[in-house]
């Protein structure tokens, strides 16, 4: 898949193009569904994927609710998924046209679009002016196909983006995991941490939390560490660590259920969380909470 970080560089084929349109956060099944459209039905077109470098909201300068993929993970979903190209678009550069603006001068002439996916709430233009209605009308004036995809839903919840971050936040992973399609993970380089859970015969692993991203609720979880490729069962705690000293931004911190040793520092890590085990606490003494540890490992395990 290629990859572009300016429209501008994006040089649309002869044939045309498939376009899927989003800002796509976390690639979550109603996601999917879009993107799946536009790359099953692309024909003799390339599937493109249409987002943004950052969330519209912060662009427009509003509060930006956390996301649940960055970039770098949003294109490694989007990968997966076939499309042929992914173009990350400056949202200032396009904000301020009028919807016919959009469909003319982005659509037609700077992607060559002959057909356009996006979902039932895909609003674009200044001021969101222009719906799906608008879209449609405006593209099969222009000969475009226009495929709309309705709501999706999981065990009888609409999915959303607004829906999971807040299944996050309440510790609800797993249902979390079934509306995105894959397992929420926080990721990073591993950094060294303060050695205590070294000292109590319970090495962990360090990532930091990037900053605006959604943080699941304080606790601990059952999780997959990826690591060079191979994958170990966890127990993660996500939070400050109330009981060695509380630390002023969370922490996620995996204790490797079946690793065998080495040095890990400087490594790239995903982790998986998959089950909710328990709140994190503030426990009365470090025997007290070395017991615990012990508890949590033996049922991740």
């Amino acid at each position: 898949m290629r990859i572009f970080y300016d429209i501008k560089t994006y040089q649309p084929s002869k044939e045309g193009a498939s376009v899927a349109l989003g800002f796509f956060d976390g690639v979550h099944m109603g996601h999917r569904a879009v993107i799946q459209g536009c790359v099953e039905n692309k024909g003799e077109y390339r599937s493109v994927v249409l987002t943004f470098l950052e969330s519209p909201a912060k662009a427009l300068g509003k509060t930006a609710p956390d996301l649940l993929s960055n970039n770098t993970r949003k294109a490694e979903l989007i990968k997966e998924l076939g499309a042929d190209d992914l173009i990350f678009a400056d949202f200032c550069r396009m904000k301020d046209m009028e919807p016919a603006e959009f469909v003319q001068k982005i659509l037609c002439e700077q992607l060559n679009a002959k057909r356009v996916y996006c979902g039932f709430n895909f609003h674009f233009g200044t001021r969101g002016a222009g719906d799906t209605a608008a879209l449609q009308r405006l593209c099969e004036e222009r000969g475009i196909g226009v495929s709309v995809k309705e709501p999706v839903t999981i065990d009888g919840e609409q999915v959303s983006s607004s829906l999971i971050r807040e299944l996050i936040r309440g510790g609800e992973i797993g249902k979390a995991n079934s509306l995105l399609g894959y397992r929420y993970a926080i990721e990073g380089t591993i950094g060294s941490g303060n050695h205590i859970g070294t000292g109590m015969g319970f090495p962990t692993v360090n990532l930091p939390i990037e900053k605006g991203t959604a943080i699941p609720r304080f606790g601990v979880y059952a999780s997959d560490v990826m690591i060079d490729g191979k994958r170990y069962k966890g127990a993660t705690n996500i939070g400050v660590h109330p009981t060695v000293g509380e630390n002023e931004t969370p922490l996620c911190e995996t204790f490797l259920l079946n690793f065998s040793g080495g040095d890990l520092y400087g490594k790239k890590v995903r982790c998986e969380l998959k089950e909710f085990i328990r709140p994190e606490k503030r426990f009365g003494s470090m025997e007290e909470l070395t017991q615990q540890i012990r508890k949590d490992c033996l049922r991740c395990r």
